[in-house]
């Protein structure tokens, strides 16, 4: 709003000899202008987020007009200062701006309004095709119910109706026995067989070390393990280190971690919490303008009906012809008028009357004199 302001302010100065000046190639004058044009797009964007992230409805609402002045400002900035196709490289340059500041994006509100008017279309086509689907149901409930009738009249059958599954027989008590034994016996035998595969890799490594001459204590393990351990952390911290550094200077995405979210995906969950909250401001703002008004109503409707009728009683006793009595026609356009009328028109310059109306006045005949008396 205060680059608005600002750029208003500019346009119209209070000395008018640092107001732009006609766009004009020849005069040097074109660029003016297309800073003009270029801060109006830069404030467009901004209004167009700032409208679309506020959840304050009254805000919002001013906002919105703003936001419709300055593209339609744009666009006549655009359209008569000469600027249909311009070349604003050098204005870009002079600005320090890059040429991203040029694009127009779609007012995020034109999307949600052409996707709420498309909503309503597609419930009021689902509303359609639920009832033509009761309508096919019941147009088939209603056939069925006709051959049905015409089975019993002809004594015709109908198709068998499917029934629940067969019940099996209850397996014998042996057999049951008998399968439970073989599970467990293989389940046995699975256990012993990898018991002694164990014990199988355990007497390889034995004999191998004893081939060798090699014998470990107990602390030379513990030192082996240790080392290996101490190793395959360092190993695992290096490639930690080169996968951050990678990451940092950006020649490799981030990794989302698990129950992490990542920072775009954080931020369309925040502006979709967003739109909710601005869709339950707007509805309580609407129901508290209608509370409003009908509190309004109640308490000063009567009071309003009064003077309404007062003001029309008196325009037309006013308005009356004295000679006949006869009241005039009510206007055509309603109480409008008669509430709010016009303003009166302005009084004639007193220059120009003085001009047209004065008139000379008329030269007094010089009185003659008397003959002078004779001596």
């Amino acid at each position: 709003m205060l680059g608005l302001l600002d750029q208003m302010e500019a346009e119209n100065p209070e000395d008018p000899s640092l107001a732009p000046k006609a766009s004009n190639h020849m005069l040097g004058t074109f660029g003016e202008w297309a800073c003009a044009y270029v801060r109006y797009v830069q404030v467009f964007k901004k209004l167009d987020r700032a409208y679309d992230q506020t959840i304050h409805p009254q805000k919002r609402l001013d906002m919105k007009g703003a936001l419709e002045a300055c593209m339609g400002r744009m666009l006549e900035v655009k359209l008569n200062r000469g600027l249909d196709f311009p070349s604003l490289d050098d204005v870009l340059v002079d600005m320090k701006l890059a040429p991203e500041v040029l694009e127009l994006p779609c007012p995020t509100y034109f999307r949600e309004d052409r996707a709420k008017f498309f909503l309503g279309i597609q419930a009021s086509h689902m509303a359609a095709c639920t009832s033509l689907n009761k309508y096919h149901e019941q147009e088939l409930e209603e056939r069925n119910k006709f051959l049905g009738a015409l089975a019993d009249k002809y004594t015709v059958s109908g198709l068998p109706e499917p029934g629940a599954l067969p019940e099996l027989a209850p397996l014998p008590e042996e057999e049951a026995i008998i399968l439970i034994q073989a599970n467990e016996r293989g389940r046995q035998a699975r256990e012993r067989a990898q018991t002694m595969r164990t014990f199988k890799r355990q007497r390889q490594l034995e004999d191998r070390r004893a081939r060798s001459g090699v014998v470990l204590t107990q602390e030379k393990a513990a030192i082996k393990i240790q080392a290996g351990v101490r190793g395959l952390l360092t190993r695992l911290q290096v490639h930690r280190t080169a996968q951050e550094e990678l990451q940092f200077i950006g020649m490799k995405p981030k990794v989302t971690v698990a129950g992490s979210l990542d920072p775009q995906a954080l931020q369309q969950l925040t502006v979709l919490r967003r739109k909710e909250v601005q869709r339950q401001r707007l509805g309580d703002y609407e129901e508290a303008v209608i509370t409003l008004k009908t509190k309004v109503k109640d308490a000063e409707g009567q009071a309003m009906r009064e003077t309404v009728q007062d003001k029309i009683n008196a325009w037309f006793l006013e308005n009356r012809d004295p000679e006949s009595g006869e009241y005039p026609d009510f206007p055509d356009d309603g109480s409008r008028i008669i509430l709010n009328p016009p303003p009166p028109p302005p009084p004639p310059a007193p220059a120009a009357v003085g001009k047209k109306g004065a008139k000379k006045a008329p030269e007094k005949p010089k009185a003659k004199g008397k003959g002078k008396g004779k001596l």
